[in-house]
């Protein structure tokens, strides 16, 4: 029997931060079945809270919310961890959304509605980006 067949594969960790409910289910159900360990917060401040204990790999961050924003979450992200990829979702209109986030060091920007294939594809890519964080 070769040994990896008796090691738990390492889980990759994502935390899902969005203010709409039914996106945090179908998110972190989604990512779960693909074999993620998923954490989710609703707003900012638990965004952070997040982050400081359990350093995911990947934050797959709303743009806009009540109290702190996702830029000012991704902001405070970076001053934590600057190796956690952040990727910000956004049903916003707002094209200067975009281009701040992605200076602000954001991986990716996808808009809403989000397709979940494209999603994964993003995620895949922001793990595989050198200076990711590794597996705990």
């Amino acid at each position: 029997m070769d040994q990896r067949d008796t090691v738990p594969r390492l889980q990759r960790r994502i935390l899902v931060v969005d203010d709409e409910p039914d996106v945090v289910t179908i998110l972190t159900r989604y990512f779960s079945d693909a074999g993620f360990l998923v954490d989710a917060a609703s707003h900012g401040g638990d965004a952070l809270i997040a982050v400081s204990q359990y350093r995911p790999d990947v934050v797959l961050l709303d743009v806009l919310m009540e109290g702190l924003s996702g830029v000012q979450v991704l902001e405070r992200i970076r001053a934590l961890d600057p190796a956690i990829r952040v990727i910000m979702i956004s049903g916003s209109g707002d094209s200067t959304l975009r281009p701040r986030a992605m200076a602000m060091g954001a991986f990716a920007y996808v808009p809403k509605p989000l397709s979940l294939s494209d999603l994964h594809r993003q995620v895949s890519a922001a793990l595989a980006q050198p200076g990711a964080s590794p597996p705990a």
